[in-house]
């Protein structure tokens, strides 16, 4: 999955198969360069191994995610509570209630992030520290930041200030469980201060080879943090204000509109490789799930409230995202409704989704880690909530960023934002600040986490209250999953903080609200 350019595709096949073999410390050395022997002088030595190495072994496990966390938690889990892609088709493996637990993928999301990207990114920045560079320390704190904002934003309370620095093997194997208000506040007041340390620098880090989103450019990977921060503010906002901290999260929305974020010159993007892959069992995600068991079980389908968005607004990104269904059809299946619907009546997700095969990817779009859509709708909720910028202009900007993303052509971007109603911000505040959520849940398809949380703070996504339509069963009752539950072996290994974080954040089950979600 992991790839720049052309010239880097064979190396990269070989470098995959090393991820397959080596695991020391739960740490990956990877990356994709010239001259593999050259960037892995000591590939089962993590603490010997390359910059580069390091550095790509970091970005795979957090940005790309191997199939399995793919297929658990981005696809099964938040992009089917996102209500953007749906497993209630014939012949599924999960069709019924998408809103239950299931503890071994839960275990899994958790274990196998904090396995493979924390060591690795204590070691990178102790690496960059070694090295004496500090817009490279500031990039492996950015990147931590990101990790930990996610992982946060699926459980809450996590284990964070005991486990960000730079010491590869922790003293304290049982850290303890900070409060996600407090680690919001950490995180921003983290990525100001990495933005701070890079300044106006233009010097590129060591290890520039491994970083697959910006090829060590300190001031992109600025723009990103950004960016990052925006998100964070926006989204915990209405926690901030109602805890009697408006003025630090207004300080810290005004200051990112005040700095550089992401455009369409700077996404953050993990594009797929050109070649065919050789282990597509590792580096596969949406094309592996789809192509890689027979039969359909673990084949998805649109949701009906994603495909009615597309249908009902002449939306052009809905040919470049979907194949009709074999009686020509664009329909979706509702989440967690009762009885399946035969496929024959359902469209599919288009090549640039799932690609031909298990190892022909060439088609699929790159993995959205921070792009231009987003933070083009970010700036336009900023707008809507009283902050500087032009709402309706950065609106569009959001829908043609995206719209280029799938690539529809440029004639078919100006007729919709000419002809389209919904191409313009009209009606409340309320009405308004709606639209820009709904033309953003829009953008991150693939990205399921980022679609989730977003869900959850807006209430875009209704209770479902018809038993005899949908299954409207416990835990969740038809409510969209507030959260995923701790892992079973950190209950064990690390109980009296596991403990302590559900006595601070509420009972360890997905009905629990987050701090940011209010709703």
């Amino acid at each position: 999955m992991l790839d720049v350019n052309k010239k880097n595709m064979k190396t990269k096949q070989n470098i995959l198969i090393a991820i397959a073999t080596i695991f020391i410390l739960a740490i990956t050395v990877s990356s994709c360069t010239e001259d593999f022997e050259e960037i892995n002088t000591n590939p089962v030595d993590p603490q010997n191994a390359s910059t580069d190495g390091i550095m790509a072994g970091v970005q795979y496990f957090e940005f790309a995610e191997p199939r399995f966390l793919t297929w658990r938690g981005n696809l099964i889990y938040s992009s089917q509570f996102a209500n953007q892609f749906s497993y209630n088709a014939e012949g599924s493996w999960f069709a019924g209630d998408a809103y239950q637990n299931n503890q071994g993928w839960t275990d899994a999301v958790f274990n196998a992030s904090y396995q493979k990207v924390s060591l690795n990114a204590r070691n990178l920045l102790g690496t960059y520290k070694d090295l004496g560079d500090t817009n490279g320390a500031a990039v492996a704190q950015i990147m931590m930041s990101w990790f930990y904002q996610k992982m946060t934003d699926i459980y809450g309370n996590i284990p964070y200030s005991e486990v960000i620095g730079d010491q590869l093997i922790l003293e304290n194997p049982q850290p303890k469980y900070d409060n996600q208000k407090d680690i919001y506040m950490g995180i921003m007041t983290s990525l100001k201060a990495q933005m701070d340390a890079i300044g106006s620098s233009s010097q590129i880090i060591a290890g520039a080879q491994g970083d697959f989103l910006y090829q060590g450019d300190p001031q992109k990977w600025k723009a990103f943090a950004n960016t990052l921060r925006l998100r964070m503010a926006i989204r915990a906002r209405d926690a901030f204000i109602q805890s009697g901290d408006q003025s630090f999260v207004d300080d810290v929305i005004n200051d990112c509109l005040a700095n550089a974020l992401i455009d369409e010159s700077n996404q953050a993007l993990v594009s797929k490789s050109e070649s065919a892959l050789i282990l597509s069992f590792l580096d596969g995600g949406f094309e592996d799930i789809y192509h890689g068991f027979g039969g359909l079980g673990s084949k998805w389908v649109f949701s009906d409230r994603y495909m009615g968005l597309l249908n009902d607004n002449n939306d052009p990104r809905r040919e470049q995202m979907a194949d009709a269904s074999t009686t020509g059809m664009y329909e979706g299946t509702a989440i967690s409704q009762r009885g399946v619907i035969p496929r024959d009546d359902l469209a599919i997700p288009s090549v640039k989704i799932i690609g031909t095969s298990t190892t022909d990817v060439s088609s699929v779009v790159p993995t959205q880690v921070l792009t231009a859509a987003e933070s083009y709708f970010l700036q336009a909720e900023a707008a809507l909530l009283g902050y500087a910028g032009n709402a309706q202009s950065l609106y569009e900007q959001g829908i043609r960023a995206s719209m280029n993303f799938w690539g529809v052509d440029g004639a078919d971007i100006n007729t919709f934002i000419t002809n389209e109603t919904i191409a313009t911000l009209s009606g409340t505040p309320e009405q308004q600040l709606e639209s820009v959520w709904n033309q953003r849940w829009v953008a991150l398809l693939m990205n399921g986490y980022e679609a989730w949380s977003l869900v959850r703070r807006t209430d875009l996504i209704p209770t479902l209250t018809d038993n005899a339509v949908f299954f409207v069963s416990a835990p969740n009752n038809g409510r969209v999953p507030r959260r995923l539950q701790y892992s079973t072996g950190e209950l064990v290994a690390n109980e009296a903080n596991v403990q302590q974080a559900i006595q601070d954040q509420g009972p360890d089950q997905m009905t629990t609200n987050l701090w940011w979600d209010l709703q």
